[in-house]
């Protein structure tokens, strides 16, 4: 029987420091309003010093969302690079969900965070400038990866160079979006049924329109 990994203990306080601080800044705005929601009242809610909160998150809004800048894991790069034979825009599609499933960990508050937007839709752009970051990660990949010469372009029938990588990376980012309109919980949670839904439907329709 296989053991579940261990959670290191220094890991899981800090996990549990991130969920307290979420859970308080996102339960302030909602009862107190956006501007009674300070740096300072979270963490006197918190029970933690004004430092302590900057060690977790970058702004307020972060805080209150229960969102962090989106990374890229040596794990998604390696995913998108194993099968190189294999389906070039499922492998970008997968890439884009994987980094933006990065800005949201586990003790991220779905519900609460679709109720936060609800009420005010300018946190919304903390949201969008971290998918705009997740977007030029995801990019990098592309571009670095695919020069004017590589022939993963041209089997899969996409322009070669920058033009193709841009190209694949907005086909990508609307094949996301996509599979989020059909199930919210597509891209902050681990399902992949969604996604893997969505890359189908793109691929049957673009077919369908040359």
């Amino acid at each position: 029987m296989q053991k579940t990994p261990t959670v290191p203990l220094r890991e899981r306080n800090r996990l549990e420091t991130w969920a307290l601080i979420h859970d308080k800044a996102s339960g302030l705005a909602l009862d107190e309003g956006l501007a009674k929601t300070t740096v300072e009242a979270i963490a006197d809610a918190a029970g933690i010093s004004k430092r302590t909160f900057f060690n977790y998150f970058a702004t307020k809004e972060d805080a209150i969302m229960g969102t962090q800048p989106p990374t890229l894991s040596d794990e998604a790069v390696a995913a998108f690079h194993a099968d190189s034979d294999g389906d070039l825009f499922g492998r970008t599609v997968r890439l884009m969900v994987a980094v933006i499933r990065s800005m949201f960990p586990e003790a991220s508050q779905q519900a609460r965070r679709k109720a936060l937007k609800t009420k005010y839709p300018e946190l919304a752009r903390t949201v969008f400038l971290h998918v705009a970051a997740s977007e030029l990660l995801v990019e990098s990949i592309l571009v670095d990866r695919y020069d004017d010469a590589d022939p993963e372009f041209a089997r899969a029938g996409v322009p070669s160079g920058r033009d193709g990588a841009k190209a694949l990376l907005m086909l990508a980012g609307t094949a996301m979006r996509f599979a989020f309109s059909r199930d919210p919980s597509a891209v902050s949670a681990g399902e992949s049924k969604a996604v893997d839904e969505s890359i189908e439907i793109f691929r049957e329709a673009i077919k369908a329109t040359l």
